[in-house]
Formats: structure tokens, sequence, C-alpha cells
């Protein structure tokens, strides 16, 4: 049996047809963003290009999922997800669907065959579009008692009546917002994020400057993570943190701040996602495979 994968973000459709724990293929496809039929219809192009043995679907998505009921509340930067009965889906694919939140789907990969094995308390957090966060408890999954835990893209970091919806976290510290910042600075297109990101590779120094302001920005929200949950590791992961260069500044910035607290101060060990940008992908996939009890 195969199946098929899809990490929905904001900006791609990464996917991929597994075959016991097995990559088979993979790829990436533009998000459609107007739309959920064009959504589907991306689907289904995709599905078109993979092998016939392909036996069932798995999501990781973004917003809040009820995966019981296959519904979805709320889908995060995809709002026409918002509401929504996955049944309907499965009726147009005609293949089994299961989902979960793309950040729990990158817990779920970390906790089971990555860098939170044997971590009682931690949390992985993915950035991207906005920024997913996986809570771990006691050794598993933690969703709270409205599937609202690790929604941490809409943590406050501003007043929001004075900022409005860019006082989120998810706004702030979002990948797409450090290329804007830096593409603004440098008067380039903020289109190709790895070409934005090299001006910080060449350690330009208006560049460095967002760079460090962002992950020091990141740093504070950790802090307040850490005073309320106290994880053992964050876990990082995300297109972003393929590069080095973004768990450093993060690790280098976590220093600095905890070295001005005038007491001593315990907080977590940062990690890299051990699958990096596929964390979702095997999430997803782990997910369906248990959800079938295959």
């Amino acid at each position: 049996m195969s199946i098929a994968v899809f990490d929905v973000g904001g900006t791609f459709i990464k996917y991929a047809e597994i075959h016991k724990d097995i990559i088979m293929t993979q790829g990436k496809v533009s998000t459609p963003r107007d739309n959920q039929e064009n959504f589907l219809k991306a689907i289904e192009n995709v599905l078109s290009e993979l092998s016939s043995h392909v036996e069932g679907i798995a999501f990781s998505l973004p917003g809040v999922i009820d995966v019981k009921r296959k519904y979805i509340f709320a889908g995060g930067s995809l709002r026409y997800h918002d509401h929504c009965y996955i049944q309907q889906w499965e009726e147009r694919f005609q293949l089994p669907i299961e989902l979960e939140n793309d950040a729990r789907c990158a817990a779920m990969a970390e906790l089971s065959k990555g860098n939170m094995q044997g971590i009682e308390k931690g949390i992985v957090l993915t950035f991207g579009t906005g920024i997913g966060g996986g809570i771990i408890m006691n050794g598993d999954i933690y969703k709270g008692s409205h599937l609202i835990a690790g929604e941490v893209s809409v943590l406050m970091t501003k007043d929001m009546r004075k900022y409005g919806t860019h006082a989120a976290w998810g706004a702030r510290c979002g990948t797409v917002n450090l290329i804007q910042r830096i593409a603004e600075v440098k008067g380039i297109s903020d289109e190709d994020g790895k070409e934005v990101f090299s001006w910080v590779e060449r350690n330009d120094e208006e560049s460095m400057k967002i760079f460090e302001e962002f992950c020091y920005d990141i740093v504070v929200q950790l802090h307040n993570i850490q005073c309320l949950l106290d994880p053992q590791r964050i876990c990082i992961g995300g297109g972003i943190s393929s590069n080095p260069l973004f768990i450093e500044g993060i690790k280098k910035a976590q220093k600095e701040f905890y070295a001005k607290i005038p007491i001593e101060f315990p907080y977590a060990e940062i990690y890299k996602c051990e699958f990096g940008n596929d964390a979702n992908l095997i999430g997803a996939y782990q997910h369906y495979i248990k959800a079938k009890d295959l």
C-alpha cells in the first residue's frame, strides 16, 4: 500500500508517495490561495501523477483540526478551509483520508523517530508563513481542551488594538516576515527566499541586524513558553531550519537573553528537527497508519 501525503503550507503544497515508511517520490506545487476548489484541483493534479498503487491520502494542514470528526474548524493561513468536513474530499477523490495539524505532524515524526525520542516534555516549532507548534507532554502529543494547544502563531507580542493581526507572533516571526524585511532594506524582490537569505549568509551588516532582531524576538517567546510549559527540549523545523545559520542564530540569541536575567534560570535545549522540511510529511503518514491501525 502506498499513501499520498500532502503537507499544505501557505506558499507550497509539498507532497510525497510513501510506501512502508519509504518516500518513493516527492515534490511541491504552489498553494492556491483564492478558493478551495482550486486547492482541490491542485491535489487532483498531483494524484494523477502518482502511481496507481495509492490507496489513501494523508494531509498535514494548518489550523484547528478535529481528527476524529475529520473537521477543520479554522484553516490557519488558508481561510477557505474554515468549517470544512473532509468526507466531502473523500467522495471527490474516492480515497480514504486522514488529516492532522501540521505542527503536530512534525511533533509526531520527531517523537517517534527523530530528536524528540525519549523526551517527556518538549515542543516542536515549525517556521513558515506562520509558526506552528506541537506540544509533547508525558511523552505524547497534547492538544488541549479546545484542540488549540500549540497554536503559537496567535500568541500576542504587541498591542492588538494598535497593530491588529501584526501583533501576533506568527506575523512577526514567520519566515515571510524576515524575508520581506530584508528584501525591503536591500531593495530586492522577496519572491526568492533563498536569495534574500543569502545576504545574511554573506554577513551583510543591514541584513544581519534584521536577522539578529528576528532571532531575539523568537527567543523572547521561547522564554514565555519556558515559563508556562518548562519543556526539556525545543525542536525547530520548517524550510528555514535547513540553514544552520537559523538554528545558530536562535541559540546565540538565547544565550544573550538569559545572560541578562539576574537570576539563574533554566531553559530548554534547542535542536533542529531531525527530519527537517520532511517532518510534516512523515508525521502525517504515521498518523494515517495509526488511525487506520495498519
